[in-house]
């Protein structure tokens, strides 16, 4: 039997942990509160529950999973607790993945076909990086 190398190991690793982040984008609620918090400064739950219309509960059962998942951190503000993001490399993630959201909103538009041939371009992309067999 073959044993995995350190190379393939570490892959695996990458791989868990990038599910582990997909996991947390698979809620559109937790998806917008991350949103929410990148672009607010110290954001408290009541915020949160008003904007995406949802219980104060229910957007502090959100608040834990993104806390313990090292996302965002609770500050204070004042006398009510804010939260922001838990570091600038989440800042900086957040607002990038908001620029790919917005430029993909315009390239597909809602109702409208995509384009074949900005298809076939990406597939020919897509070809150009993949790693000879």
């Amino acid at each position: 039997m073959r044993t995995a190398t350190t190379e393939e190991t570490g892959l695996l690793l990458e791989a868990r942990s990038l599910v582990r982040v997909f996991q947390i984008f698979g809620n559109i609620e937790r998806t917008m509160i991350l949103f929410m918090i990148a672009t607010g400064n110290g954001i408290t739950a009541t915020d949160i529950a008003e904007a995406i219309q949802v219980s104060k509960p229910h957007a502090y059962q959100h608040l834990k999973r993104l806390i313990a998942g090292g996302w965002i951190k609770p500050v204070r503000r004042g006398h009510a607790r804010g939260y922001v993001c838990s570091n600038l490399e989440v800042h900086l993630l957040l607002t990038s993945l908001r620029t790919i959201a917005r430029a993909q909103g315009s390239v597909f538009p809602k109702g409208r076909r995509r384009d074949p041939a900005m298809i076939l371009n990406f597939r020919q992309w897509q070809a150009l990086k993949m790693p000879a067999a």
